[in-house]
């Protein structure tokens, strides 16, 4: 009579014992090296709800920092936005009807727009309001707002900019605005596109969106679980392996649907009242350090298919990932047009970078047609 060889059971012991020494060494090294558990959920956009998560343990690391709020003011229809005792526009200057003769534009966009880290007269709304006034009486008002997905850009219009009467909205989107759009959470609780698979359209949800306080208690009570460390971790990376595998293009597809949806209602919006649209794709500062870099920049899944998005919808854009190098340097550009922090990372535009980017758009405005000299 054969029986069962030892060696099998062996084997099989020793890769049972072999797994969990890996599994125990992924949580002891999550355990020193993740301090914070944010960490395991970081870098992955494409699955909404991970990234949901990730933002809401980085509210919670900062809710008692003053680094809470990066300078925003919550908002019960927006989540946040800044000015909101004022004008809700960047600098001392106030809102009001537009004057006889004035032409009137409005930027919505992210912290590339609003322009941290730089001062009121550096960025560049504020360097477009001034070449436009070379030419006739003009006014630029700056509603950019710091973590802006396109669907708050798409409500701070309808809510606080419709009124103003712009001749022009000049949608600055960085990439990853793409992104935020699809999320709950990011800075803070904000407002969500839901789809309405009943009606076969979008509805808001989150609104409005609950104050600091309830949010804290409610995620510092939701999120305090024991799970393991490397579990987590390791669910997390599947979850968007799969997001991303060959011939998965759910995620794209989804935001794409989204996104067009919200760029399709803004310019509808603005035809109601002659307002033309111009988009400006804003790239990080990386990708302009060298020629692969910058078809590397090109090439990135948000931006091919937000300039996808543009065509269907015909929406003029300008694109400084074409714009910014026909006469200027990559080197240059790189070196001084953004912001290289003491750390080692890139920031935002300098104020040379934002004076530079406001010639592009002035530029632009005018060989679309969407502005006259000399009133």
């Amino acid at each position: 009579m054969t029986r069962r060889s030892p060696s099998i059971i062996t084997e099989f012991i020793v890769m049972i014992i072999a797994v969990c020494l890996v599994l125990g060494g992924l949580e002891g090294y999550l355990r020193v090296t993740a301090k914070q558990k944010s960490k395991l959920y970081e870098g992955i956009e494409t699955v909404p709800e991970i990234a949901d998560t990730y933002f809401q343990y980085v509210f919670l690391e900062k809710h008692s920092t003053k680094d809470a709020w990066n300078n925003a003011n919550y908002d019960p229809q927006l989540g946040w936005d800044y000015q909101i005792a004022a004008s809700r526009i960047r600098g001392p200057r106030k809102t009001g009807p537009k004057p006889a003769g004035m032409f009137r534009v409005i930027t919505l966009g992210d912290s590339f727009t609003w322009g941290i880290e730089v001062k009121d007269e550096e960025c560049f709304p504020h360097y477009l309001e001034k070449i436009l006034q070379g030419q006739r009486a003009a006014e630029v008002f700056n509603m950019g707002v710091g973590s802006y997905g396109i669907d708050q850009m798409l409500l701070k219009y309808l809510q606080h900019g419709r009124q103003l009467r712009p001749d022009v909205v000049v949608l600055g989107i960085y990439p990853h605005d793409y992104d935020r759009t699809r999320l709950s959470f990011y800075s803070y609780s904000k407002p969500l596109f839901r789809p309405d698979e009943k009606a076969g359209q979008y509805v808001l949800d989150n609104v409005p969106v609950p104050p600091p306080k309830e949010v804290y208690a409610r995620l510092a009570s939701s999120l305090k679980g024991t799970e393991s460390y490397g579990l987590v971790f390791l669910k997390n990376r599947v979850r968007k392996l799969l997001s991303t595998a060959l011939g998965s293009n759910g995620y794209y597809s989804e935001t794409d649907r989204l996104v067009e949806y919200l760029l399709a209602r803004l310019k509808d919006e603005l035809d109601k009242t002659g307002t033309k649209l111009l988009v400006v794709n804003i790239p990080p500062g990386h990708a302009f350090e060298n020629d692969q870099a910058l078809s590397k920049g090109k090439s990135g899944p948000q931006t091919a298919h937000l300039r996808a998005l543009y065509g269907k919808l015909e929406i003029p854009y300008v694109d400084l990932l074409e714009a910014l190098p026909q006469n200027r340097p990559l080197a240059t550009i790189y070196r001084d047009y953004y912001i290289h922090r003491p750390d080692g990372s890139i920031g935002h535009f300098t104020p040379l970078g934002n004076a530079e980017v406001a010639k592009v758009i002035s530029e632009a405005l005018k060989q679309k047609g969407m502005i006259k000299t000399g009133g």
